[in-house]
């Protein structure tokens, strides 16, 4: 009969192939890191996306090698040496220095590499430059709201799944630095092109910054499950030259031209409002716009409320004074965010939703143009002088 030859040679072998292989694994994310992000990830577009890509796809290879090595040599072991009849096991070894060696200094080495690799990206990624732009940001349910340093908010949408999404601009080439809260459960940011996943919770600021380096549209996620609308919980975000950036800012500060229920609509959408409440009719967390306005609620405390100007501001405001039976009391307020033009343009909208609403929502409309010419009329002009020839 053949002898069986000694475990330990073989293994010790093993580990000196493996440990050259291991050793030249850093090489590997490189080398397939096309295919790779292509099956993963979109198309980078942010300073850091690439440095991301090289040290998760430096993990995944690593830990896929090792896989496949060790599930290998397991399947090889079993059937090479599996017990046959009339031969003898042979003795187990007690010891053997370069397989001791080889399995304890080579993970030693790569995990030593991943920490470095990963820390020195974690902190460059998590310090802003000083002269980045800050931006604001609010999730809730199911929404998003950024505002800008001049208290400009995006009156700008698109149809994103079927679902109205706001659209945020921000300009190629500088740094932004967000700043997030929550104002009901845990909700993450995720932009896949920019490589970068933040928690935003409620009561405490989260901080995120990034550098947009390729002209674009890029889609926004909430990758934390928020409720049964999580998945409506996104928004496109547009990168500018920084020309086009400063145009579309001005265009979201100056509303004045914008007619009153066309702003409402806007505003409805930028405040993530139809993620709770339908325009069709269909029940939802909150009560449908759908010919709401002239209806009469009944609260929880079995109060019966018209649905006129005042309870729509008092909603807008102290959403938890009065809650509708049946639904939860769960909207955030909004005391603070809206100008009181804005407040009435909530109103107007709600109002032409309903039939029993038009005429009010156009009467709405008239005085909210007459107050528009009477304040351009107040305003100062500017004294052009004349020259008599």
């Amino acid at each position: 009969m053949k002898p069986m030859r000694s475990l330990p040679k073989i293994t010790a072998r093993s580990a000196t192939l493996g440990a050259i292989i291991a050793l030249a694994l850093p090489c590997a994310p490189a080398m397939a890191d096309g295919v790779m992000r292509r099956m993963f990830f979109p198309a980078r577009a942010a300073e850091y996306s690439g440095p991301s890509d090289s040290v998760s796809f430096f993990i995944f290879w690593t830990t896929a090698f090792f896989f496949v090595l060790l599930m290998g040599l397991m399947a090889i072991f079993v059937v090479k040496y599996r017990r046959r009849p009339g031969q003898a096991a042979p003795r187990s070894p007690s010891h053997n220095t370069p397989l001791e060696l080889a399995w304890s200094g080579i993970p030693l080495i790569l995990l030593g590499m991943m920490f470095f690799f990963g820390a020195r990206l974690y902190i460059e990624m998590r310090t802003p430059p000083i002269d980045s732009t800050v931006i604001n940001v609010t999730a809730q349910k199911w929404g998003w709201t950024w505002e800008y340093p001049g208290g400009e908010q995006s009156l700008e949408s698109v149809t994103l799944a079927n679902v109205s999404s706001p659209v945020f601009a921000v300009p190629v080439g500088k740094p932004v630095r967000l700043v997030m809260n929550s104002t009901d459960v845990i909700h993450s940011l995720y932009i896949p092109a920019f490589r970068d996943k933040v928690d935003v919770i409620p009561n405490r600021y989260t901080t995120y910054w990034f550098r947009a380096e390729k002209i674009g549209e890029y889609h926004l996620y909430c990758a934390e499950y928020c409720g049964d609308q999580h998945s409506q919980m996104m928004a496109l975000i547009k990168v500018m030259s920084d020309a086009d950036y400063q145009e579309w800012l001005a265009e979201q500060a100056d509303t004045s031209a914008i007619p009153l229920v066309e702003l409402g609509r806007k505003l409805s959408i930028s405040a993530g409002c139809l993620a709770c409440h339908s325009l069709d009719g269909r029940p939802g967390t909150g009560p449908s716009w759908k010919n709401i306005w002239g209806n009469t609620h009944v609260m929880t405390d079995g109060e019966s409320v018209k649905v006129d100007e005042n309870y729509i501001r008092e909603s807008i405001l102290e959403p938890n004074a009065r809650i509708v039976a049946g639904y939860p009391a769960q909207m955030p307020t909004y005391q603070g965010r809206f100008s009181d033009r804005e407040l009435r343009a909530f109103i107007a909208y709600i109002a032409s939703l309903s039939d029993d609403g038009a005429e009010d929502a156009e009467r709405m409309m008239e005085e909210d143009d007459a107050e528009q010419e009477a304040s351009e009329a107040d305003s100062p002009q500017a004294s052009v002088p004349t020259t008599d020839f």
